[in-house]
């Protein structure tokens, strides 16, 4: 996601797991877990703090996607990869809206989530990918004779 905080104060750039971010008062990069702990401990609340902790939801379930498809690498199904993919882009996609809302521009500043379509891509190629396996076992009618 890239994003500009509003006023003109700054803008940066979200990944999963890290946040850089260039503001007037100086460069960030910050890691996702010092982000979990700004919520918990009470530094960042309302609005933000919820932002964050989907985008957490989001990337807890990207890592578990990526390990999923690690230990079922060489099984047949993997639709569980693709949901959990699928369940990271909206988690992404609804952090964006709970910060900057549905039209991605707001009080808070305005965003871009051009990571969100390309985990959403992700899950409809893995989707498609087990829906073209199943096609391949099914044995046609003009093979049985």
């Amino acid at each position: 996601m890239i994003y500009q905080i509003s006023n003109n104060l700054g803008a940066g750039l979200r990944f999963p797991l890290v946040l850089y971010q260039d503001t007037v008062y100086g460069t960030s990069i910050i890691p996702l877990w010092r982000e979990i702990s700004y919520v918990t401990s009470g530094l960042i609340g309302g609005r933000s703090a919820l932002a964050i902790l989907l985008w957490t939801l989001g990337t807890l379930l990207l890592i578990a996607a990526t390990c999923l498809l690690v230990v079922r690498w060489y099984e047949e199904g993997q639709r569980p990869v693709a949901l959990l993919l699928a369940g990271a882009g909206a988690a992404f996609l609804a952090s964006c809206v709970a910060q900057y809302g549905p039209l991605f521009h707001g009080p808070a500043g305005c965003c871009v989530p051009v990571g969100v379509p390309l985990v959403f891509a992700v899950a409809w190629f893995v989707w498609q990918g087990e829906e073209g396996e199943e096609e391949e076992d099914e044995p046609s009618s003009s093979d049985s004779s």
